[in-house]
Protein backbone atom coordinates (compact mmCIF):
# COMPACT_ATOMS: atom_id res chain seq x y z
CA UNK A 1 0.00 0.00 0.00
CA UNK A 2 2.71 2.48 1.01
CA UNK A 3 4.75 1.79 -2.13
CA UNK A 4 1.86 2.30 -4.55
CA UNK A 5 0.67 5.38 -2.67
CA UNK A 6 4.18 6.80 -3.04
CA UNK A 7 4.25 5.96 -6.75
CA UNK A 8 0.88 7.65 -7.23
CA UNK A 9 2.02 10.78 -5.37
CA UNK A 10 5.23 11.10 -7.36
CA UNK A 11 3.74 10.38 -10.78
CA UNK A 12 0.24 11.84 -10.33
CA UNK A 13 -1.32 8.47 -11.18
CA UNK A 14 -3.99 6.31 -9.58
CA UNK A 15 -2.69 2.74 -9.51
CA UNK A 16 -4.61 0.42 -7.21
CA UNK A 17 -2.53 -1.23 -4.48
CA UNK A 18 -5.00 -4.14 -4.48
CA UNK A 19 -4.27 -5.27 -8.06
CA UNK A 20 -3.03 -8.88 -8.06
CA UNK A 21 -0.12 -8.34 -10.47
CA UNK A 22 1.07 -5.26 -8.57
CA UNK A 23 0.97 -7.13 -5.27
CA UNK A 24 2.86 -10.07 -6.79
CA UNK A 25 5.62 -7.83 -8.15
CA UNK A 26 6.08 -6.09 -4.80
CA UNK A 27 6.01 -9.35 -2.83
CA UNK A 28 8.58 -10.90 -5.18
CA UNK A 29 11.02 -8.03 -4.69
CA UNK A 30 10.47 -8.04 -0.91
CA UNK A 31 11.19 -11.80 -0.85
CA UNK A 32 14.45 -11.05 -2.64
CA UNK A 33 15.43 -8.80 0.27
CA UNK A 34 14.62 -5.38 -1.13
CA UNK A 35 13.10 -2.80 1.22
CA UNK A 36 10.34 -0.21 0.99
CA UNK A 37 13.09 2.42 0.79
CA UNK A 38 14.52 0.60 -2.24
CA UNK A 39 11.14 0.87 -3.97
CA UNK A 40 10.99 4.58 -3.18
CA UNK A 41 14.50 5.09 -4.56
CA UNK A 42 13.57 3.37 -7.83
CA UNK A 43 10.42 5.49 -8.07
CA UNK A 44 12.43 8.66 -7.42
CA UNK A 45 15.18 7.78 -9.90
CA UNK A 46 12.86 6.80 -12.73
CA UNK A 47 10.45 9.68 -12.09
CA UNK A 48 13.33 12.15 -12.31
CA UNK A 49 14.45 10.52 -15.56
CA UNK A 50 11.12 9.77 -17.27
CA UNK A 51 8.31 11.98 -15.97
CA UNK A 52 8.95 14.93 -18.28
CA UNK A 53 9.65 12.67 -21.28
CA UNK A 54 6.42 11.94 -23.19
CA UNK A 55 7.90 8.76 -24.72
CA UNK A 56 9.02 7.33 -21.39
CA UNK A 57 6.49 8.63 -18.84
CA UNK A 58 4.06 5.85 -19.78
CA UNK A 59 6.54 3.39 -18.26
CA UNK A 60 6.18 4.87 -14.78
CA UNK A 61 3.98 1.95 -13.79
CA UNK A 62 4.33 -0.99 -11.38
CA UNK A 63 4.95 -3.67 -14.02
CA UNK A 64 7.91 -1.74 -15.43
CA UNK A 65 9.39 -0.34 -12.23
CA UNK A 66 9.03 -3.41 -10.02
CA UNK A 67 9.67 -6.12 -12.62
CA UNK A 68 12.84 -7.81 -13.82
CA UNK A 69 14.84 -4.58 -14.15
CA UNK A 70 14.20 -3.48 -10.55
CA UNK A 71 17.74 -4.11 -9.31
CA UNK A 72 19.26 -2.37 -12.34
CA UNK A 73 17.06 0.66 -11.75
CA UNK A 74 17.96 0.65 -8.06
CA UNK A 75 21.68 0.69 -8.81
CA UNK A 76 21.69 3.31 -11.53
CA UNK A 77 23.25 6.68 -10.87
CA UNK A 78 20.90 9.65 -10.70
CA UNK A 79 20.46 11.32 -14.08
CA UNK A 80 21.87 14.82 -14.31
CA UNK A 81 20.74 17.32 -16.87
CA UNK A 82 23.44 18.30 -19.28
CA UNK A 83 24.55 21.91 -19.40
CA UNK A 84 22.90 22.26 -22.82
CA UNK A 85 19.55 20.98 -21.52
CA UNK A 86 19.67 23.37 -18.58
CA UNK A 87 20.64 26.34 -20.75
CA UNK A 88 17.83 25.83 -23.22
CA UNK A 89 15.17 24.44 -20.87
CA UNK A 90 14.96 21.24 -22.94
CA UNK A 91 13.86 19.04 -20.04
CA UNK A 92 11.45 21.42 -18.35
Amino acid sequence: MEIINYLNEQTKTDYKPSTYKTQELIKARLREGFTVEDFKRVIDLKTAEWLSNPRMSKYLRPITLFGTNFESYLNQKPVKKSLREEDFGLND
